[in-house]
This record gives C-alpha cells, structure tokens and sequence, in this order.
C-alpha cells in the first residue's frame, strides 16, 4: 500500500516536471520567435527608412536633371530668339517692327510660364503635396511633350489615401520602370493605369517595346539586370508585390500590387 502510494507520488511528481519542462520550452520559444520577429521588423524598418532616403535624393536629382535640360534646350533658345528678335528690330520699318515685337512677347509670355513651371518643379514636396495620381498624370504629360513617345495615363476608382512615404517610393519606382522603357525597349507607346477594388491598390506600366526574357534579366549583372532587382526590393519594404511580364516581342508589363 506505501509503494503503491509512494508509486503515485513519484508519478504526480515527474508528470509536474514535465509539465514545467514543457511550458518552460514553450514560454522559450515565443520569446525566441518575438525577438526575431522584433528584429525582422527593425530591419524592415530601416530598409524603408534607407529606401525612402534613397527614392527622395533619386526624384531630386531627377528633377535637377529636367531643370537643366529645360534650362539648355528650351529657355535657353527661348532667351536667344527674344535676344535675336530684339536686335533686329528695324525701326525704319514700322510694320515689320510690330511683326517682330508681337512676336517677341508671345515669346517672353511664354519663358515667364516655363520659368514658373520650372520653380515649381525645384518644390522638393511637389509629390507628396499634389498626391501620387496628379505626379503620374504629369510624367505620362511630360513624356507625350517629347513628341517621341505616346503615353497616357488612366485612373479607375478612387484609390484611398496613400501615405507620403509610400507615395515618394511609388512614384521613384514607376519613374525608373518608365526609364528603363524610355531607354532601352525602343517603345512608342507607354501607358500607366491605376486599379482600386476591394482594397487592392494595383499600379501598372505598360510599354509595346521589344520585350525581354525576364528570369535572363534577373540573372543579369549589368544595370538593367540590377534594376528589376532593385524595384523588388523598393516592393518589399512597403509590402508590394511586383510582377513583370514580358517576352521578346511582345512588349512589358509591370505591375505593383498592394493592400489599401
């Protein structure tokens, strides 16, 4: 009977041991998988902060770029045909006098709006200020002034507010897949389209360029090959997904998907 009893007590006893044992295991692990899970989240956090970072100096420099060329090629033309105009202006001549001062304030009329465009593409907040949609119906503007490309833009259903941060790395990643077009499809047409429904937000860029192999690409060290890479990882820290599409011949299609 004392065995028997002294048997029992033993058992309660191991079976306490092992129950500690596993709760202890247990309490071990959810604190092992929250620190991991804190540091990916760390992580995470400074990849968006970097790529934030990056995708700010990235428009700047983009934007000094434009202002430079607009500087060169168009004001500047602009400035020396006014300069032009003014100089031979024949004054023993009335009629073609008037002919050349109405034109040379048609011209100035429209350095004075170029030039104030200009000062407000140097505004470092313009994205975030006029919102994602707005800056991408300004680039799809900007690439069809070049009279090279035919771009459009089309938004379906309003798509709800999007936070600045997000809209800076949105709007860097469509301007380097809009470059990569830009350079290297040999495209004619390039058009951005916006979706919203169900609370899925979908960007996408098409082009009817000559296409690639895209597992090539991935594979690929040079810059263009880096590129795609380099969109997925943009993708990742604001918890996109990014889908390429293409084939030689058959055009490109990129797509950025993410919940709203």
């Amino acid at each position: 009977m004392q065995e028997k009893f002294n048997s029992d007590i033993l058992s309660i006893a191991v079976s306490f041991v092992i129950f500690f044992v596993l709760i202890f295991f247990i309490v071990l692990s959810i604190a092992i998988r929250y620190r991991r899970k804190k540091k990916e989240n760390e992580i995470l956090r400074v990849q968006f902060s970097e790529q934030l970072l990056r995708s700010q100096l990235e428009i700047q420099e983009q934007t000094l770029q434009h202002v430079s060329r607009e500087l060169h090629d168009n004001i500047g033309q602009m400035a020396s045909l006014i300069k032009i105009n003014l100089n031979t202006i024949q004054l023993q001549n009335p009629e073609a006098a008037e002919t050349k001062l109405s034109n040379t304030r048609d011209l100035t009329r429209q350095l004075i709006t170029d030039l104030k465009l200009l000062s407000t593409n140097l505004n470092s907040d313009k994205i975030t200020r006029i919102g994602l949609m707005r800056a991408l119906q300004n680039e799809a503007e900007k690439i069809e002034r070049t009279g090279v490309f035919k771009a459009t833009f089309l938004q379906h259903n309003e798509p709800p507010s999007i936070t600045e941060e997000k809209t800076i790395i949105l709007y860097r990643m469509v301007q380097e897949i809009i470059n990569n077009s830009l350079k290297h499809s040999e495209a004619s047409e390039i058009k951005i389209e916006v979706h919203y429904a169900k609370n899925q937000f979908t960007l996408t860029v098409a082009d009817n360029g000559k296409g690639f192999a895209v597992e090539e690409k991935l594979t690929d060290i040079s810059d263009s090959g880096n590129g795609l890479i380099n969109l997925r990882q943009r993708a990742k820290v604001i918890n996109a997904n990014i889908t390429c599409k293409s084939a030689p011949g058959k055009g490109t299609e990129t797509i950025i998907s993410m919940a709203l």
